[in-house]
């Protein structure tokens, strides 16, 4: 279902847009052919129906976001499975946040064109496009840096089947991947219909990309010094970091990561519905409960069980949101 997606929408977006929503509308079904090209037309047709039954198109964001997303992430399975490394897992995981934004709003801005010639380019869709390609961007050249400084990444080797057996686990682990990456775009990808790209934009707007900023720098500069700290010694490199940004949060980069998808949240506007809150809310949730506080929180409680300085500095520092130490 992935791959037939994935094959329809990327090859719907190469044709004009407005043809695709005549045929929609009049509900004429295209021709099965013998001839090169028919089985693709066959898959469309199919893939067509199934979605007008959702209420859904194959020009709607949702739709290109779920085929980008997915169709990524079952390409990097495939190469994962096949060559047993670990080092596409997280870009690719990023690459499909930027990859997806950019198809969506290239579908809005060639929708309105077609409708509203000759007028200015709706701003919210861009900005928000722009902010989640410098996030991604960001991101994806900060885990690259980790990836070739660690020849392995100890998280993963629990998914990688054993010889003999299928990869399951490993599967299991790309889709929640492709589902993480389709729900935290949300407010991004919705922002991108018609009625929401078009929705005046006022000071709550500025106000959310203004917060989306401040959660972005949080975020960039508590990995930087981390990073920065871990390389100074080797003292460091075995010892919790505790300076700059972490001096007040145990988690910043954690806090800085939630601060930018509820203010993209708040960015997308009021034509958005409201069901888009899945996105912070699951951020929050994997963060706090699933791979982020809870596996970090434990390794160095049994790692610094016995250290009197760690304790001291548990008990001082906010768990995430960045605050003068306790006395």
């Amino acid at each position: 279902c992935c791959f037939a997606l994935c094959s329809c929408v990327l090859s719907q977006l190469r044709r004009d847009l407005h043809e695709v929503a005549e045929v929609e509308e009049r509900g004429i079904l295209l021709e099965h052919t013998v001839g090169e090209g028919g089985k693709d037309k066959q898959a469309f047709t199919m893939v067509s129906r199934l979605l007008g039954r959702l209420g859904l198109s194959l020009s709607d964001p949702l739709v290109m976001s779920a085929a980008v997303c997915y169709g990524l992430n079952t390409a990097g399975f495939i190469v994962t499975a096949a060559t047993g490394t670990h080092k596409l897992v997280d870009i690719t995981g990023t690459g499909s946040f930027v990859a997806s934004s950019l198809v969506t709003c290239a579908g809005c801005l060639h929708h309105f064109r077609r409708v509203n010639p000759g007028k200015a380019l709706p701003i919210r869709p861009l900005v928000m496009t722009a902010a989640v390609g410098v996030w991604g961007v960001r991101l994806a050249s900060f885990l690259l840096q980790r990836i070739l400084d660690s020849p392995q990444d100890k998280r993963f080797d629990a998914f990688f089947p054993a010889p003999g057996e299928l990869p399951i686990k490993l599967a299991g682990f790309w889709a929640v991947q492709a589902t993480w990456g389709f729900v935290c775009l949300l407010p991004v990808t919705l922002a991108c219909r018609p009625k929401a790209a078009i929705a005046p934009v006022g000071p709550a707007f500025y106000a959310a990309m203004a917060c989306f900023t401040a959660g972005f720098l949080c975020e960039a500069i508590a990995d930087r010094q981390k990073s920065t700290f871990k390389a100074a010694s080797l003292v460091n490199k075995e010892r919790w970091c505790d300076v700059g940004l972490w001096h007040y949060s145990r988690h910043p980069n954690y806090f800085g990561e939630m601060l930018v998808w509820w203010s993209l949240f708040a960015a997308a506007g009021n034509k958005v519905p409201r069901w888009a809150v899945a996105s912070p809310l699951m951020v929050c949730g994997l963060l706090m409960f699933v791979s982020g506080v809870p596996i970090i929180e434990a390794k160095y409680d049994n790692k610094y069980a016995t250290n009197v300085a760690y304790q001291r500095y548990k008990a001082s520092t906010n768990l995430i949101v960045p605050w003068f130490p306790k006395q």
